[in-house]
């Protein structure tokens, strides 16, 4: 996958933007977040969030090209709750983007542009999810509480803004934080201490965050990491399979 940069007056709007070129999907983490798509074919899309990597190749043709829209954007943007945007994906009604990958991402941008000024959100949404990416480990009734919401009204909430339970997304964003941390750990020469970051990222232990890493990505967190020799878990040890759901 190849990052793209984001324009600036886009940025409260989207988060990222990519391209995959070709063979079988690449291991990373799953993206708790709504794509906007252009299929080699020029057909715009929008896909679900993800709480589970997705498998599988890519479409045949030419470059598969993204534009990741923050949490509670969708609605706003394309008029659909994102609880209605299948993982697997629906059409836009759009023009096919036609032309080479710097065309084709121009358009998609283009889309996102031309409903900026009319993008409204779910402030009260916004702020737990900033506050569930600041601090993992929080329990969901505490954003609720802050958020001066029941747990059933954030949840309905939640589901039409974001696409996910707030319960499975911030499972999502614990994923993130981990790896996050571990891969710093590397930059600076040193071995992470995977005890310590599954507390930080708001897992029991050390086995119920690898169980996560599995349960989510099919393999431990140090597989996604740039030199794994000396990164493995100890073998022998249990998975605390017990979650937050």
């Amino acid at each position: 996958m190849t990052a793209l940069p984001v324009p600036a007056d886009l940025a409260h709007l989207v988060a990222a933007s990519w391209v995959l070129d070709g063979g079988a999907v690449p291991r990373g983490l799953p993206q708790p977040a709504v794509d906007l798509l252009v299929m080699p074919d020029g057909e715009c899309r929008l896909a679900g969030p993800e709480t589970r990597v997705r498998q599988g190749t890519l479409p045949e043709g030419g470059a598969l090209i993204g534009v990741r829209l923050r949490p509670g954007t969708v609605t706003g943007l394309f008029g659909v709750a994102a609880d209605e945007v299948p993982l697997a994906g629906t059409p836009l009604e759009a023009g096919p983007l036609d032309g080479p990958v710097g065309k084709r991402l121009a358009g998609a941008l283009a889309l996102v542009r031309a409903r900026a000024g009319r993008c409204q959100v779910d402030e009260r949404v916004r702020a737990v999810v900033a506050a569930m990416h600041a601090s993992p480990g929080t329990p969901v009734h505490r954003h609720a509480a802050r958020a001066r919401l029941s747990e059933r009204q954030l949840r309905r909430r939640f589901g039409a803004a974001v696409g996910l339970r707030p319960k499975a997304y911030v499972r999502v964003v614990r994923l993130h934080h981990a790896l996050a941390a571990a891969r710093a750990a590397v930059a600076r020469g040193e071995r992470p201490d995977w005890a310590a970051i599954a507390v930080r990222s708001g897992c029991y232990d050390q086995s119920h965050l690898l169980a996560e890493f599995r349960h989510a990505v099919g393999a431990p967190p140090a597989a996604l990491l740039p030199d794994v020799r000396f990164l493995q878990a100890p073998p022998g040890r249990g998975q605390h399979t017990r979650g937050h759901e």
